[in-house]
């Protein structure tokens, strides 16, 4: 039988805690052989001796962590050091998802041939603005991909050991992790599960701007990984054909006598064929780059 893993990262969430105890112990009580990673990312507050206290009594359940706050990708990622188990389960400490879900999960692993299972919260109980923007964020994460989840950053999720092993995260890369895992060639796939109010605590981890510049990122290393040409390529053609432009009509002004030298526009026109050169030998580098590295 295999061994199940299960990892919370928390963040002053010892109001939380002993809920989540309470709902997940019996939840993990299910499969054979289990054990519960707690991740206390910097907390100020109890939760760090709430967790040990859990130690003390039940070998099943670690506690892992840093002395500060690194934020939840680092959170993850210690916790996924410390697995021992062959199916790794993530599951935020605010009990907004419930742990009850967690065995349909698992046993999509294997009804659907599947190496990551997300949660797809149908009916959010969180903030208007917050839902919104997630759509919104998830939208454009999505196109700029070419996939089609509904819900990136639902913390419940569940996973082969292999997929998360391959897993490496950091700023705000946790919220891509079902478009990591498919870009990397492992199957994906949502459920829908059931979302709570928060009851406990405040929340931790909004929407931030930090994720769009981590949106960039992760084109770079998935999509425009082995080709940046293709990236830097087309943004830089744009801004020269523009500049050309620009340049050809002013071009035409001043062979019909009229006088260009002060016009603000003859700026204009040469900063954007000089950005779209470089853009464009930035690209060409990025390639000589990569088929070195693959030579190697």
């Amino acid at each position: 039988m295999k061994k199940l893993s299960c990892v919370v990262p928390a963040y002053n969430e010892a109001e939380s805690l002993p809920h989540l105890k309470a709902a997940l112990l019996p939840v993990l009580a299910q499969f054979p052989d289990w054990e519960l990673i707690v991740v206390n990312d910097g907390s100020s507050d109890a939760t760090s001796s709430i967790v040990t206290d859990w130690v003390a009594h039940d070998q099943r359940i670690h506690l892992a962590g840093s002395r500060r706050n690194l934020g939840k990708s680092s959170a993850l990622m210690l916790g996924f050091a410390e697995v021992t188990g062959d199916i790794v389960v993530t599951l935020d400490a605010d009990l907004q998802d419930d742990p009850q879900e967690i065995p349909k999960l698992v046993a999509a692993l294997d009804e659907q041939n599947a190496d990551m299972v997300g949660g797809w919260k149908q009916l959010r109980h969180d903030p208007f603005v917050k839902v919104i923007s997630s759509k919104a964020f998830n939208g454009l994460a999505n196109r700029a991909l070419g996939t089609n989840f509904r819900d990136l950053n639902c913390g419940l999720k569940v996973y082969r050991r292999e997929v998360v092993d391959s897993l490496d995260l950091y700023g705000d890369l946790y919220r891509f992790i079902p478009l990591l895992a498919t870009a990397q060639g492992w199957k994906a796939i949502e459920l829908p599960v059931t979302h709570h109010p928060r009851q406990h605590g405040v929340s931790k981890y909004g929407l931030r701007l930090n994720g769009v510049f981590d949106l960039m990122s992760l084109l770079m290393v998935t999509k425009y990984r082995w080709r940046p040409l293709h990236f830097f390529g087309k943004w830089g053609a744009v801004l020269f054909g523009i500049g050309i432009i620009i340049l050809g009509y002013l071009s035409v002004l001043h062979f019909m006598g009229q006088a260009i030298g002060e016009r603000p526009l003859l700026i204009f026109g040469m900063l954007f064929v000089l950005s779209g050169l470089q853009l464009l030998f930035t690209g060409l580098l990025g390639d000589l780059i990569v088929q070195q590295r693959r030579k190697k």
